[in-house]
């Protein structure tokens, strides 16, 4: 059991507190994506404030998927027993008595058809067990949390939304520079692409994009690629795995690589059939980038008047966005759809409402 200690970001506040909030840190050794993100920017930020220790597993543990799991199912509750305990992630025990559980989607539960059989076997009852017997739940989205009021009535349920981190930003002088800071790798044109970001996964909808795209004739008319970045995962049943004309895949890419291809794009297109929040779309924004969206009630909730829609059933209605996307003219500056998308997301507000969640819950 190791108890962490790092210096928060932004020291939140301080006060007196009858109980220690523990934050699971049982996340911290696994690759970052969205779930991870979250967790690493909440709890640097509360980190160091008044009745807040995170608990990670031990150096002996490190690099066993198993242990730490085991560690996060038996150590961590017992462990924790007398304080509050907060889970950033679905790596979170299966009971204890004061467990505030961020929830990011219930897709597992909902869609078990876009997960591996194993996957689902072993993570839809974790799951259950978690909603079942939280003293609190954390959304990250309104979208998320309407599920679980409806689940849940009575429950204490909180939106703390993700946000942009500071990698993903946009100034004039760096829209100025068009022409150089793409990856090497990437052997793209500034302003020449359409990117889509999103792991192989089928609630992503790739497939429908790329047979829109190949329908849209856009690769034999104007040479424009559409540019894939995202990883894979065993979890996750097929999806988006044909090849067509005019589509690179990049697979996983570092933060500063995805911010210039944020960046640099002619726009990004997100045609996803549900999200929990959609990360990569407030990240697309706060880079500047023109985007076209999933008309889903959470992509809504995020972009509002700052992205373009189509109904992600149908393929003609996503060729159509395409076309419009390359052909269309943008009237908006990228430094005012980054200003917006900040002002309504920020992980220290986000941090903020996490915390007050946790320290009612030390009140009793």
């Amino acid at each position: 059991m190791a108890k962490r200690s790092c210096t928060p970001s932004v020291r939140l506040g301080t006060g007196s507190v009858t109980l220690t909030t523990a934050v699971n840190g049982a996340f911290r050794s696994q690759r970052i994506t969205g779930q991870q993100r979250y967790a690493t920017e909440i709890a640097n930020r509360l980190c160091g404030s008044a009745g807040f220790v995170e608990h990670a597993p031990g150096n002996a543990l490190s690099g066993s998927a198993l242990l730490e799991w085991l560690w996060t199912l038996v150590a961590l509750p017992a462990h924790a027993r007398s304080e509050v305990l907060l889970s950033l992630t679905a790596r979170a025990p299966l009971w204890h008595p004061r467990h505030v559980l961020v929830v990011h989607d219930l897709f597992v539960l909902d869609h078990p058809e876009w997960y591996s059989t194993r996957y689902v076997r072993s993570h839809a009852p974790l799951l259950r067990r978690q909603l079942t017997t939280a003293s609190a739940l954390i959304a990250v989205s309104e979208a998320v949390a309407t599920q679980l009021r409806s689940r849940f009535p009575g429950r204490p349920v909180a939106v703390a939304p993700n946000a942009p981190s500071p990698i993903f930003s946009v100034t004039q002088e760096e829209f100025c520079d068009a022409d150089s800071g793409l990856p090497a790798f990437a052997q793209l044109l500034p302003g020449r692409y359409l990117l889509a970001v999103g792991s192989v996964d089928p609630r992503k909808n790739l497939s429908a994009l790329i047979r829109a795209y190949s329908r849209s004739d856009l690769y034999s008319e104007t040479g424009i690629p559409l540019v894939l970045v995202g990883g894979s995962s065993s979890h996750f049943r097929g999806g988006g795995s044909q090849a067509a004309d005019g589509v690179v895949r990049l697979g996983y890419v570092t933060d500063s690589e995805l911010s210039l291809l944020y960046q640099k794009s002619l726009a990004v297109v997100f045609p996803s059939l549900a999200e929990g929040f959609g990360l990569p779309l407030v990240e697309a924004l706060a880079s500047g980038a023109r985007v076209a969206a999933s008309d889903i009630d959470v992509f809504r909730w995020i972009a509002g008047h700052d992205a373009s829609y189509f109904d992600p059933l149908s393929v003609e209605d996503i060729s159509d966005a395409l076309r419009s996307l390359v052909f269309g003219e943008d009237t908006e500056s990228p430094q005012a759809r980054s200003r917006r998308i900040r002002e309504r997301f920020s992980w220290d507000q986000s941090a903020v409402v996490v915390m007050d969640l946790c320290r009612k819950i030390m009140e009793g």
